[in-house]
């Protein structure tokens, strides 16, 4: 019996010095802070960071939701069976002004991207995208299954004067205890909530190029990446997941630059998944507790690497994009007159690709 009070005051310790530990968190105001910004103009397009990788992203005409994450559930309640707080998502969703999405690209299916977006298309009408893992989430929220896309890579997906595409890419590295817990495999059958957290396998990961005429973005839900894959792509901005990216070596954290926000040339370094996603979003949202991350070193990991701006966005703040510069024309010897080159002749059997 002695030894059992022992025991028994030792994990009550220990559990008092990991909640007094989680309520200990990094700064984030010394980093570059976006300022508050006029609305969007006609035919701009912004950005609004939701908390982990969820971002709204809109011109105006059509709006689309990467993961689309609220329910944001409290680090005890992951030891038992979860589900979407439809509470937390409803709010999120009136602080983001949101009430109808064209499309939900889901970046990959642990359960702080996905949980939530068959609920949130559901609210809004949206179409969900992303892998077979996904798909499954999606079956098992009740989604029908015509509002479900099994997406191809490299393929286009438009909507509106948006297009998008899904880049293969990978999860940043976690011990293999969490990851075991989390789940590194495909999810093979529908999703039913309550569940426990490891029902919610990652499957497959991507990184998204979203091209729109005033500027072109690349979102990477985790940092992680597959070499080579990014290469065909332009960005002008990058919004890189920095969540343990701390913890890598340091030649995981130029790999990780030099396959992202170098290979697609971006000019602006923007970190996601930073934020505490374990408490409600709000819009002074603190980064990951000390015990769980390192924020300072994650973002020197991107901002040191990257020869161009870095900026953080805080929540429900909209940012919007700088249109890209026109390329520049040589000046036409004098009394030339500019013409226009014919169109060259597709390939044979090519069409535009086309899929919503």
């Amino acid at each position: 019996m002695k030894l059992l009070r022992w025991a028994l005051c030792f994990l009550l310790a220990l559990t008092l010095l990991v909640a007094i530990a989680l309520q200990f968190a990094p700064d984030i105001e010394p980093w570059p802070i976006a300022p508050e910004v006029p609305p969007a103009k006609p035919g701009e397009v912004s950005l609004t960071f939701l908390g982990t990788s969820t971002l709204l992203i809109t011109d105006g005409k059509t709006h689309l939701l990467t993961d689309g994450y609220f329910s944001r559930v409290s680090i005890p309640r992951l030891f038992t069976p979860i589900s979407p707080n439809r509470e937390r998502i409803d709010e999120a969703l009136a602080l983001a002004g949101i009430d109808a999405l064209d499309a939900i690209p889901v970046l990959h299916s642990h359960f702080d991207h996905v949980m939530d977006s068959g609920i949130v298309a559901q609210i809004t009408g949206a179409q969900v995208l992303g892998s077979s893992s996904t798909a499954m989430v999606a079956r098992g929220s009740g989604l029908e299954e015509k509002r479900i896309t099994t997406v191809q890579t490299h393929h286009p997906y438009r909507f509106g004067d948006f297009t998008l595409y899904f880049v293969p890419a990978g999860h940043v590295p976690l011990p293999g205890i969490i990851e075991n817990w989390t789940g590194k495999g495909e999810i093979t059958e529908p999703v039913t909530p309550p569940s426990l957290l490891g029902a919610w396998e990652e499957g497959q990961s991507y990184g998204l190029v979203v091209e729109h005429p005033a500027g072109t973005i690349l979102i990477q839900g985790s940092a992680g990446m597959q070499p080579g894959e990014l290469d065909r792509y332009q960005a002008d901005y990058a919004l890189l997941a920095s969540a343990s990216l701390g913890k890598q070596s340091e030649a995981y954290q130029q790999a990780f630059m030099d396959e992202t926000a170098s290979a697609v040339g971006a000019h602006t370094v923007i970190p996601v998944h930073w934020d505490d996603f374990f408490r409600k979003l709000e819009p002074d949202v603190r980064p990951l507790p000390w015990m769980l991350d390192n924020l300072d070193a994650s973002f020197h990991a991107l901002a040191d690497r990257h020869h161009g701006d870095f900026v953080v966005l805080k929540p429900f703040r909209p940012f919007t994009l700088t249109p890209p510069a026109a390329p520049a024309t040589a000046p036409l010897p004098q009394g030339q007159s500019p013409v226009s080159p014919a169109p060259a002749a597709p390939p044979p059997g090519a069409s535009d690709g086309a899929n919503n």
